[in-house]
């Protein structure tokens, strides 16, 4: 498990530094990324397994987003979208292995 998001993680960072040097990031490029990053968020809150620094990396993405920042905005979001997607990949691994599963109602019994 700890390889795998490992693996995860370092893809995310290669992500992330891709769009750090972009040479032109517009309003639509960081938009795009939010709502990546809200789409993932709630997929991930709708099985009660998100992590609790997401929503303040996603904050940071939208106000960097509002000062005109987009590059920022854009990486910040994308880290977020990257915690949600790593978090909902652990509920599942933790669901699988104690043979529950993740439901809308949170973890259920088989």
């Amino acid at each position: 498990m700890k390889r795998v998001l490992m693996s995860v993680m370092a893809a995310g960072t290669l992500t992330m530094a891709g769009f750090a040097t972009a040479a032109t990031v517009t309003a639509t490029d960081a938009q795009q990324a939010l709502a990546a990053a809200k789409t993932a968020m709630a997929k991930t809150s709708a099985v009660h397994y998100l992590w609790l620094s997401t929503p303040k990396v996603y904050k940071e993405a939208e106000a960097a987003d509002k000062a005109g920042k987009y590059d920022e905005a854009v990486v910040k979001a994308k880290h977020a979208e990257e915690l949600a997607n790593l978090a909902y990949a652990q509920g599942e691994a933790q669901a699988k292995k104690y043979g529950v599963k993740l439901t809308d109602h949170g973890v259920q019994m088989d």
